[in-house]
């Protein structure tokens, strides 16, 4: 949810506190009220996208075999032999899938069929799904709306007599940054999920000069290696090369 928020304010992150609260109130406003068009065109008890996941699950679940245990517990087989165990009471499966996303797996989809084949008086799969998931939980959320506000101009005025001015201004050294300033952890999962190269952070460096480490070529300054005297003739030699150098590339 953080990033999201983030993500969101992007454009007005770097703006004076009022204008960014402005910028979020507005956004709410335009938010909420697109939320409840899709809302007043669904049908159904559950939400729109939980819908579709549900469908999913129900498609897969037709290639299912169960088999009655005790107890309420049944024995769910795949097509590759694969084998969980359904726990209808406690509403359970050993895949895990139903207790992590609230919504019934293909195994548990696959024994409420069993159950209503062989003459028990079960709920409706969508009834078996979290709450969260409902159509009417949905439209609780957004039932209370952002109301507009009159400009500044028509604000009622104070009667404190204190004038609180804004503090003074100082504009800082360097171009203003407006990216968010990443944690060490963010940076390193981001590098390895794109597949970039690592960073350089706790690694030693090597010379490539005299292979010594604690340094770089850069800043080598003969560090435990004996380096020879220029001559005059040396000198003389590379200023000439780089003379015709210069040449060539004109």
């Amino acid at each position: 949810m953080c990033e999201i928020f983030n993500g969101k304010l992007i454009d007005r992150r770097d703006k004076p506190i009022m204008s960014a609260l402005k910028y979020i109130r507005e956004y709410l406003m335009r938010r909420m009220c697109s939320l409840q068009k899709a809302i007043d065109k669904s049908m159904g008890p559950l939400t729109p996208t939980a819908t579709q996941l549900l469908e999913k699950i129900e498609e897969q679940a037709q290639q299912l075999r169960v088999i009655f245990a005790r107890n309420e517990k049944y024995q769910v087989i795949g097509v590759w032999n694969d084998q969980y165990v359904v726990n209808m009471s406690e509403r359970s499966c050993t895949c895990r899938k139903w207790e992590l996303t609230g919504i019934p797996c293909k195994h548990a989809v696959a024994v409420t069929w069993d159950m209503i084949h062989n003459g028990k008086v079960v709920e409706r799969v969508e009834n078996w799904v979290h709450q969260c998931y409902w159509l009417s939980t949905w439209k609780k959320m957004y039932a209370v709306k952002v109301d507009p506000i009159n400009g500044r101009y028509m604000w009622q005025k104070s009667e404190y007599p204190t004038t609180i001015t804004p503090p003074t201004h100082h504009k800082q050294v360097g171009r203003p940054k407006k990216k968010r300033i990443r944690s060490a952890d963010e940076v390193a999962s981001q590098v390895v999920s794109q597949g970039t190269k690592l960073t350089r952070k706790f690694i030693t460096v090597t010379c490539s000069k005299c292979n010594n480490k604690g340094h770089n070529s850069r800043s080598f300054k003969g560090q435990g290696v004996k380096v020879k005297p220029v001559t005059k003739e040396e000198k003389t030699a590379r200023a000439r090369r780089k003379v015709q150098q210069f040449k060539k590339q004109e």
